[in-house]
């Protein structure tokens, strides 16, 4: 019975669908009743084209999904928000003990030719209605203890998406192959991984059969859809929905992802060396943590070992190439090359001070979407790795004065139910300022017609080494020291104060000319394990390994340096993944409905004579590196005093240098946060050399830099 006061079909005002259904928690566990739930909640078992386990039948993905009673009752089509997240099922919190075990373990050789093996979908012996289905669900199929994590819950993204129920949209969550009651193997970054959530797109979009049951038996139908999809999420789930993008799956009508990922290989490399934190580099570690199936308790002992069995062989394939970039490992996970695929819309989402997921990467989903035709917008904020509104933390922060969820809402409403609310004509890029988070701008396109040039007209050579001690740097202070002063480890290039303000917008590039001065090759440079990593993921970085030398890095830095102290948001953390947030206005962020509102917050700011604005890593033994992650697949043999050209591209960037202010190219050997692998070496750098190519949004003149 519908309850007073509600509607049973979505209601649209203002461009926006508005909060007229009632909402019933699905975290309620034994009091959660499926026949008297106003949402209602059920899983399914996508039926994909793999055997990837090997069990002769195709892999089956589950599927949580929460809709709206009215929907299920037959009232009105619902369009799908469907977060592709592979740790809502479940996570393995020992990963980096994990991983320090299996580098002495024996595995046995797992082919990657049986993920191919084809075998014949299975005929269902009945079919069962989504209603049918959820009057029979128990919420311990998605409410209960995580055994890989016992201080949480799986699915304990299941109300994230609440906003979305109460206005009548339906929201599908699934972790994907190798999750807790899915099959398969989890391998990050692969076609397999891709294909399991296009999938669940095809089973939405009626094209695709799933089951009511793990055996796969008994089919059944998203009766209750429409048909439209829209794909969201943050991080590894704002990764897949771009994947999903690039194969042009019917029913993927636009994707909002936020701080995704374009392309695997650069978001833990960068030109040839490593950019993520040093016990994170192995995919494989990755692959495990997400295997919540290891605690499938109905798995034999054979099949618990084919998972770790390909799960090492994962690491050693990683391992022969190194740091560089090898099309056949990394060649799936480079999304971007398949833009011409691209049928959907996209609103992309990232934080400028995202630390964790590079800002790199929405830049090349930007130029992915120019190259596929396809209608995207670009939201920028000053944050880490958040979404403008996070539930779990119960706060939000405000769009150029909107709320986040009520873009989102008008976005989709438009793209999933045809509403006419001029959702298309947002600008291309909407930005917070850094210098005012209270002010957005607006921009027709990322793309600028103007850049800066920053050279240096100093002689002679600058050399560094990697002695942190002499520096006195280390993982707590790097930052803080390489932007004030030059050392043993990092020299300056700074510009003089700036008259005028100053906005850059994209990716600065930083040319010079550089060689290896000192270091013994033939010994990997003496490599020490500073960060505690596993010795199987230490590996990477050495030639007995890759057969080739590897990693002899050149960090950079671009910095708003000033004599006086200055404002600004920035990270915290030595992890550099952390912006406090100051409460502004309880209860601000309004969801509407029966649902609580949460907190409207600002960042926190620090005051200090500096600010990193973006930074960059690349590999003296990459000089073919580029911009493209594929231009880094050749590395070369180091000769000492041998010069070669290098064109390092920093993180894309949006940021304004005020007057009074300078710019600051910071040139270091290693940064100790995110050092894999210290080593023993020098580098020189000719003076003159170095130019930084600098876009900017207005015509700005050329400068110099001086050294300090």
């Amino acid at each position: 019975m519908q309850k007073q006061g509600y509607s049973k079909v979505p209601v649209f005002e203002n461009g926006l669908a508005q909060p007229v259904f009632p909402f019933t928690d699905g975290k309620t566990g034994e009091d959660y009743d499926p026949h008297t739930s106003e949402i209602v909640r059920y899983c399914v078992y996508v039926e994909s084209d793999y055997d990837m386990d090997g069990d002769g039948k195709r892999d089956l993905i589950k599927v949580l999904v929460q809709v709206p009673r009215s929907a299920a009752e037959g009232n009105y089509k619902a369009a799908s928000l469907f977060e592709a997240r592979p740790y809502c099922a479940g996570v393995q919190e020992d990963g980096y003990d994990h991983m320090k075990e299996v580098a002495d373990k024996k595995y046995r050789k797992f082919d990657f030719a049986d993920l191919d093996k084809k075998v014949p979908a299975r005929v269902p012996a009945g079919s069962i209605s989504a209603m049918e289905l959820a009057l029979k669900a128990n919420p311990s199929d998605w409410y209960y203890k995580d055994k890989g994590n016992h201080d949480s819950m799986v699915y304990e993204n299941l109300d994230h998406f609440n906003y979305y129920l109460v206005r009548g949209f339906a929201v599908i969550v699934s972790a994907g192959f190798g999750a807790l009651g899915s099959d398969g193997f989890n391998f990050v970054g692969s076609d397999y991984e891709r294909d399991a959530f296009k999938s669940v797109v095809e089973w939405l979009h009626g094209d695709r059969v799933a089951y009511a049951d793990r055996e796969g038996t008994i089919s059944t139908k998203a009766d209750w859809s429409n048909g439209n999809v829209a794909m969201t999420g943050r991080s590894y789930a704002g990764t897949m929905p771009f994947a999903v993008a690039t194969t042009g799956v019917e029913g993927l009508k636009t994707i909002v992802p936020v701080a995704g990922i374009s392309d695997w290989y650069s978001q833990q490399n960068m030109q040839g060396a490593q950019r993520y934190w040093p016990k994170e580099m192995l995919n494989s570690y990755l692959a495990y943590y997400c295997s919540s199936r290891y605690h499938d308790e109905t798995l034999s002992e054979k099949q618990l070992d084919d998972m770790a069995a390909f799960h090492h062989e994962l690491s050693l394939r990683q391992l022969k190439c190194g740091f560089d970039y090898d099309a056949k490992f990394w060649g799936s996970g480079n999304y971007r090359l398949h833009a011409d695929k691209i049928r959907c819309s996209a609103l992309i989402v990232q934080g400028l001070n995202d630390e964790n997921v590079s800002t790199k990467q929405f830049e090349m989903m930007v130029k992915a979407f120019q190259k596929s035709g396809q209608t995207y917008k670009t939201i920028l904020h000053q944050g880490p790795h958040i979404t403008p509104t996070m539930p779990n933390k119960n706060y939000g922060i405000l769009i150029d004065g909107k709320f986040y969820d009520d873009i989102v809402n008008e976005w989709i409403s438009h793209y999933l139910y045809g509403v006419e609310n001029h959702a298309e004509e947002m600008p291309e890029v909407l930005v917070q300022m850094n210098y005012d988070q209270k002010k957005w701008e607006a921009s027709d396109s990322w793309d600028t017609d103007h850049t800066m040039k920053m050279e240096c007209t100093g002689k002679g050579v600058t050399v560094i080494d990697t002695d942190w001690e002499r520096a006195g740097i280390s993982a707590d202070n790097f930052d803080d020291v390489t932007a004030q002063t030059s050392t043993n480890m990092t020299q300056r290039f700074v510009t003089a104060p700036f008259e005028e303000s100053v906005t850059i917008q994209g990716t600065v590039c930083l040319n010079i000319k550089a060689a290896l001065k000192d270091g013994d090759a033939t010994v990997d440079f003496h490599p020490e394990n500073r960060n505690d990593a596993d010795t199987l993921t230490m590996q990477l970085g050495v030639s007995k390994v890759s057969g080739k030398m590897d990693d002899i890095e050149i960090a950079v830095l671009l910095c708003d340096v000033c004599d006086e102290e200055f404002d600004s948001i920035q990270t915290v953390d030595p992890e550099r993944n952390v912006i406090p947030v100051v409460t502004v206005k309880e209860g601000g962020i309004v969801n509407g409905g029966d649902l609580p509102a949460f907190n409207e917050a600002e960042f926190a700011t620090v005051h200090k004579k500096y600010r990193v604005i973006t930074r960059a890593f690349a590999d003296l033994c990459n000089p073919e590196a580029g911009y493209e992650p594929e231009t880094a697949t050749n590395s070369i043999e180091l000769k000492k005093g041998e010069y070669h050209d290098y064109h390092i591209y920093l993180n894309a960037t949006r940021y304004t240098v005020q007057p009074g202010h300078s710019l600051a190219i910071v040139i270091a050997t290693e940064d100790p946060v995110n050092c894999l692998i210290h080593k023993t070496y020098s580098v020189e750098i000719e003076n003159n050399s170095v130019c930084a190519v600098v876009p900017v949004t207005k015509a700005t003149k050329d400068c110099t830099l001086n050294l300090k």
